[in-house]
């Protein structure tokens, strides 16, 4: 019990948000190596399925264990619905970590940590792309905000506006405020940041407009709708700049922020590829193809079937070499794709990639108290 470290928001926060570019791809390697273990390396089998309860109150409960031959965990989050002045209460919960032999190792508060795995996350394929001068992100609250600065930490000096997308304006100030003081101390981008209004009478010119030259497109809401239409988007069929699109938002059946027209424009348009089988048909990439069938609004209200899906696991492991490619051109022809082509990627959590952060936290706390 002695070795046992207890780490709130506010420490994991220091310790995340003052990593290095080069600390900073570490953790994400960590992900890419978690996400490769999970779908090629015999992991996926001995992760347990996550669950939920919901009592009377509206209190919704998510209980996601995870383990490891090293490590084994659980994150229990509570949404308590809303409070007494009808506002929203944010999530809350707690990362509980054991060694292999059951002896607690860890105690860690959620959020900070789901924030940025999460974003990190979506910072694998986004690594992948060629331009990444213009980026629109939906959402204001913490995804959005951790998607901003991984973005920058990682790929600061290539980004040139980011433009956030939320209905209110008072909360997307807060966060440019918040972003502008960390990159005047940090990551020194010469990056502009704008803002559009959901609200706005003339909203959807202003985001057609917005995202007709948009390199990537990052969605970070509980929506129960799509955010903007396909075309949008697939307008630009004839553009040699094709764009990434993320979507981390909606983790449940009845969620959705993509139009599903496009993810069926992903599947079939002109040039698109299949990593896996070598076909010039396209995929949507995915952390997790069995819970993403099962519970991605997108792709149950597409009607997709996993053929049309790909692992971020798989791919990583192709391009590693630890999946010997079909041919001499598969993994040239899976580079082009997955930098340049349209590509979608739809995130719904693999519960693993908790346990590894985690543990890359608890690692790192210890090493910057062995140096003090």
């Amino acid at each position: 019990m002695d070795k046992i470290q207890f780490l709130g928001n506010e420490a994991i926060h220091q310790l995340l948000i003052n990593l290095t570019k080069d600390e900073a791809i570490t953790f994400r390697n960590v992900i890419e190596k978690t996400f490769e273990d999970f779908s090629v390396a015999g992991e996926r089998q001995y992760q347990p399925d996550p669950t939920s309860a919901t009592r009377p109150n509206g209190q919704r409960t998510l209980f996601r264990p995870f383990t490891s031959d090293l490590r084994v965990g659980a994150k229990i989050v509570i949404e308590a619905g809303t409070g007494p002045d009808g506002k929203k209460i944010p999530l809350h919960g707690v990362l509980i970590l054991i060694d292999g032999q059951g002896n607690p190792t860890g105690v860690l508060s959620a959020e900070e940590v789901t924030g940025y795995r999460t974003s990190m996350n979506a910072m694998v394929p986004f690594s992948w792309r060629n331009h990444v001068d213009n980026i629109v992100i939906f959402g204001g609250r913490m995804q959005a905000l951790w998607h901003t600065r991984l973005i920058l930490t990682l790929r600061g000096s290539e980004v040139k506006t980011i433009t956030f997308v939320n209905p209110s304006k008072d909360r997307v100030d807060k966060l440019i405020e918040t972003v502008l003081q960390e990159n005047e101390a940090r990551w020194k981008s010469k990056c502009t940041f704008h803002f559009i209004d959901t609200t706005a009478s003339d909203y959807q010119e202003q985001v057609k407009k917005r995202l007709s030259d948009t390199d990537c497109v990052f969605c970070t809401t509980p929506s129960r709708k799509p955010l903007f239409p396909a075309n949008y988007l697939t307008e630009r069929r004839h553009s040699i700049r094709q764009p990434f699109v993320s979507a981390i938002g909606s983790w449940q059946s009845d969620m959705i922020e993509l139009d599903p027209a496009l993810l069926h424009y992903a599947i079939t348009a002109e040039g698109v590829y299949n990593p896996c089988s070598g076909e010039g048909k396209g995929v949507l990439l995915v952390d997790d193809l069995q819970f993403a069938l099962e519970n991605s609004g997108e792709i149950v209200q597409s009607k997709l079937t996993a053929n049309d899906l790909v692992e971020l696991g798989q791919i990583i492991a192709l391009m590693s070499g630890k999946i010997k490619p079909l041919n001499d051109q598969q993994v040239l022809q899976t580079n082009q794709f997955v930098s340049q082509g349209f590509v979608v990627y739809k995130s719904v959590g693999v519960s693993l990639t908790d346990l590894t952060t985690a543990n890359a936290i608890l690692a790192l706390n210890e090493k910057k108290n062995c140096s003090l």
